[in-house]
């Protein structure tokens, strides 16, 4: 039950970071009230790739696998399939937030924390 409240709070955490970065970008209210969905989603799937990232790093993105005795093959591990999976989602569903941001937009990195400019950044590479 721990760990599931971890993960809550880290995702209230993100998601509470992706409306400042929109209210400092000038979205109106209306269209954060609107984009909810996606920010939940987006939360949601960062604290995903966050925890599979560390699997993936701790036990290594491939597996020696057998369904034949005394044959085996290296495989890519289901944790690596889903976050290759998971971030091109992560990238296009951000790529839908970033598109509601108003084109003459100030720089909104001035006073932002640091999770608030690491997902700037990650705003700033999905419009290219």
């Amino acid at each position: 039950m721990e760990e599931s409240t971890d993960r809550d709070s880290r995702i209230e955490k993100s998601e509470k970071a992706l409306k400042s970065i929109l209210r400092k970008r000038k979205l109106p209210n209306e269209k954060i009230r609107a984009a909810e969905g996606l920010i939940k989603r987006i939360a949601f799937m960062q604290v995903s790739l966050e925890d599979l990232e560390a699997d993936v790093n701790e036990n290594g993105a491939t597996e020696m696998f057998s369904q034949t005795e005394g044959i085996e093959y290296a495989r890519e591990r289901p944790a690596m399939a889903i976050f290759n999976r998971t971030i091109k989602n992560y990238a296009a569903v951000f790529k839908q937030l970033f598109d509601l941001l108003p084109d003459d937009k100030p720089a909104a990195d001035a006073g932002a924390s640091e999770e608030e400019k690491a997902l700037l950044g990650m705003m700033k590479k999905a419009r290219r």
